[in-house]
This record gives structure tokens, C-alpha cells and sequence, in this order.
């Protein structure tokens, strides 16, 4: 009986430290856009050096999960938890990862090229990034399928954001700086879509984790792109 508080209390810090990293990761977003629309290099260097603390986050939390399997007794759902929860945790640190490409773009521009209104859909674009990834792990941490669902749904609504982005940048003024500025707003809008599509991928994963349902690819992502916490580009 002892071990099997000590297993549960292992699997809630487990729960915990997910969440926890999540958090840190989705601050490393908002910092990187945040560099990004006041085109603040000091803060852009913030972001990047920060992503060491996201690296050492992610190796606690994948041990974590090896000792819990290697060294305990897991039952069927317990196992579901590890197996989603340590694909959240490569998903995360591949989030951290876009928050310091979007800060890199911030050290790429000039203010004099920036363009309003596609600014102004970046911001939106991110905060909707960001609550998609939120959900999603707060999905993972309650067992909440429902939640993930609502994720998914939001991952693709910021994908329709990335084509919003994309024909202001086409219809902005043919300026040197702005040419400039907008090929770099492109690649930060398309950082942001992934952001939200690992959260639409670990969202999707929720309803294995309570049900044990296999976990099936939506038909609709985005073509190319690696799934949440498999292998990256070479």
C-alpha cells in the first residue's frame, strides 16, 4: 500500500511538473513575440538564452518518466499518462525551440519596415497559439477529453490565421524594410502555427490517454509537418 502512494505521488508530481513546464515554455513564446513586435534585441537575447532552463526541464521530466517505468509497477492508465505525457514534454522543448527562432527573427528587423495590420494579426495569432498549447496540456493533466478536443479545434483556426498573415504581407508596401520585415513576419507567423499545431496534436492524443482509443492523425494538418514528439527534420 505504502508503494502504491509513493507510485501515485510520483505520477501527480509528474502531472505537475508538466504543467509547470508548459508554462515556462508558453512564457518563452509570449517573451519571443513580445521581442518580436518591439523589435528589442535585448530582450530577443532574454529568450534565447533562456532556452537552457527549457532544455534542463525537459531531460527532469523525461528521467522522471524512465524511473517511473523502469523502476515501478505502472498500471494500464498510468502507462497511457507516461507514454502521452513524455511526448508532451518532447513537444514542449520543440515549442521552446520556436520561441528562440522567433526571437532570432526579432534580431533579423527594423521597426521602419514593420507593417500595423499584419502585426497586429501576429498578436492575435499568438495568443491563440498559446491558449491552444495550454489546453492541451491541461487536457493531458486532468484526463480531460473534451479539452483536448477543444485544442484541436483551436489549432485549426490558427492554421486559417497563417493564410490571413501570409495575403497581408503579400498586399504590404513593395519598401526594401518591409520586404524585409514581412519575409521574417512569415516565418514567425508559420512558428506560431506549429506552436499550435503541437498542441492540436497532443489535444488529439487525450481521449487515448482516458480511453485507451488509438490515437488517429487529424486528415486536416498541415502537410510536412513532424507530429507532436516525433522526429525532427534532419
Amino acid at each position: 500500500m505504502t508503494t502504491r502512494l509513493h507510485f501515485q505521488a510520483e505520477i501527480d508530481g509528474f502531472r505537475t511538473g508538466l504543467v509547470e513546464m508548459a508554462s515556462l515554455v508558453l512564457a518563452q513564446v509570449e517573451r519571443g513575440v513580445a521581442a518580436w513586435e518591439e523589435v528589442d534585441a535585448t530582450a530577443a537575447s532574454e529568450v534565447i538564452a533562456a532556452d537552457e532552463a527549457v532544455d534542463a526541464r525537459c531531460a527532469e521530466l523525461d528521467h522522471k518518466v524512465f524511473n517511473l517505468q523502469l523502476l515501478e509497477a505502472p498500471v494500464a492508465a498510468d502507462q497511457r499518462l507516461l507514454h502521452v505525457g513524455l511526448i508532451a514534454v518532447v513537444a514542449l522543448e520543440r515549442v521552446g525551440d520556436l520561441a528562440v527562432a522567433i526571437a532570432q527573427a526579432a534580431k533579423s528587423v527594423r521597426p521602419e519596415g514593420a507593417v500595423p495590420e499584419t502585426q497586429a494579426l501576429i498578436s492575435r495569432m499568438s495568443a491563440r497559439a498559446v491558449d491552444t498549447l495550454a489546453r492541451a496540456v491541461q487536457a493531458i493533466a486532468r484526463g480531460d477529453a473534451d479539452l483536448g478536443g477543444q485544442a484541436k479545434a483551436e489549432a485549426a483556426v490558427v492554421r486559417g490565421m497563417l493564410d490571413e498573415v501570409l495575403t497581408s504581407v503579400a498586399g504590404a508596401p513593395d519598401e526594401p524594410e518591409t520586404r524585409v520585415w514581412g519575409a521574417a513576419a512569415v516565418l514567425v507567423a508559420r512558428h506560431l502555427e506549429r506552436v499550435a499545431n503541437n498542441g492540436g496534436e497532443l489535444g488529439g492524443r487525450v481521449r487515448f490517454l482516458v480511453s485507451g482509443e488509438p490515437f488517429t492523425r487529424a486528415a486536416d494538418a498541415p502537410a510536412g509537418e513532424p507530429p507532436a514528439g516525433g522526429p525532427r527534420p534532419g
